[in-house]
């Protein structure tokens, strides 16, 4: 029996109509998921992309033009020559896949995350590590990991916060009040256990049980599973915890097998004033994204991890204050496969002058007037049909039309920077 199955056959027993979301049925895999660990980081606060994969040499929109750097060209990439981007993306070229020229149709904090993260702009909607923990990790203890203020889950798949070390500890061992006290003897709470999971598999291996005896039965084993994987987590739980312990705590937890989603975020992007402070919000950032592939890699999961980076929307040209405030237009983001995966150093999308947003070809992602405006549900609609977690429940209205799906993932695919000088 799994998650969808339980809830429905709990609901009916119990004479409860669950919301139309909840029962939200899943198109068969478009891969093999089941081993995929996704990773959703968030750049809070709205990081300007002019600053990152999108660089402009307009000095009204950066100071980096105005001080006469040139745009670093790696591989097929350019950069903002800010932070340490330069340094990241020459090391992670091949895994990285950019979207650029998205336009968010918000220049509001609030929705302009919820549609990066859902391709939506209305609420109610599963964000990306919902529908991939609610297609995966059914009865894992904590499938979908998350510290994002901001993000709330539609009812399709409950979030666990990503604990801190000390609660990590707590949470796989709940019988301990601290790293040396148990709240009763083990041995006694074991044994207590043991004759009840006993007990329970006698009556329903007898045939003795009501209906909804038996559904309690089936979820108390499915517990007692859940617990022998929390189990499993303290054998890869280390002494001490390296410098980002947040990154540390979900990666023990996917390499554990209890999750299979993971939400996180950084800051200090919204920045009316004085953009150099994006210089450290930026090497922060990708001090953070490199230590989550290295740590993954110690830990032997770095093939299955599959990394999406977007902020909330992009930014006007440079005010009075040598800031950048909100603007819909002239967003994206930064998709990363494992090592390997054939899909990177590629850029899709583009923007014009005062960072417009342009059309391409959806298939080719060549300069076409005639072509698709990117929004972040073009960039959800791929993701989500590479992942194979795209609902198929038209009610939802996640999807784009056939004409417009952006074949995002083809390695023939590929816009370039046509507006940056050769």
């Amino acid at each position: 029996m799994d998650r969808r199955e339980f809830l429905l056959n709990t609901a009916k027993a119990a004479g409860v109509t669950l919301p139309w979301w909840g029962l939200l049925p899943l198109s068969a895999n478009a891969q093999t998921p089941a081993s995929k660990i996704v990773v959703y980081y968030h750049f809070d606060g709205g990081l300007t992309w002019d600053f990152w994969t999108d660089p402009s040499v307009d000095p009204r929109y950066n100071l980096y033009t105005q001080q006469g750097l040139a745009v670093p060209r790696i591989g097929n990439l350019a950069v903002a020559p800010m932070g340490n981007n330069v340094q990241f993306f020459t090391r992670f070229r091949d895994q990285c896949l950019v979207l650029n020229g998205s336009n968010t149709q918000t220049n509001s904090h609030e929705d302009g995350q919820r549609v990066q993260e859902t391709g939506k702009l209305a609420m109610g909607f599963a964000p990306l590590c919902e529908l991939h923990a609610a297609k995966i990790a059914a009865g894992m203890p904590a499938g979908w990991l998350l510290r994002d203020g901001g993000t709330v889950s539609s009812g399709l798949y409950p979030a666990t916060a990503i604990p801190d070390q000390n609660q990590l500890r707590a949470m796989i061992d709940p019988l301990a009040v601290n790293g040396t006290n148990d709240y009763v003897k083990r041995a006694d709470f074991n044994k207590t256990v043991e004759a009840r999971a006993a007990r329970l598999e006698a009556l329903k291996a007898n045939g003795v049980m009501l209906p909804k005896q038996r559904l309690i039965t089936d979820a108390f084993i499915a517990g007692k599973e859940a617990r022998v994987r929390l189990a499993a987590v303290a054998n890869n739980i280390p002494v001490t915890f390296g410098q980002f312990p947040d990154l540390e705590v979900s990666l023990i937890c996917a390499q554990s097998g209890i999750t299979a989603a993971i939400q996180t975020s950084s800051g200090g992007f919204d920045t009316h004033g004085d953009v150099n402070g994006n210089n450290q919000s930026l090497t922060n950032a990708t001090n953070r994204l490199t230590y989550l592939w290295d740590e993954a890699a110690r830990r032997g999961i770095a093939d299955r991890l599959f990394v999406v980076a977007a902020g909330e929307f992009s930014r006007t040209e440079l005010n009075n204050s040598n800031g950048n405030d909100h603007d819909s237009v002239g967003a994206g983001c930064l998709i990363m496969g494992p090592p390997g995966w054939g899909l990177g150093n590629r850029v899709v999308g583009y923007t014009g002058p005062n960072h417009t947003s342009r059309a391409i070809n959806p298939k080719t992602g060549a300069p076409d007037p005639n072509g698709v405006m990117i929004t972040p549900a073009h960039m959800q609609d791929a993701l989500r049909r590479y992942l194979g977690i795209q609902p198929t429940n038209p009610t939802q209205g996640l999807g784009v039309p056939a004409n417009e799906q952006l074949d995002l993932f083809n390695p023939a695919m590929s816009t370039g920077h046509p507006t940056l000088p050769a």
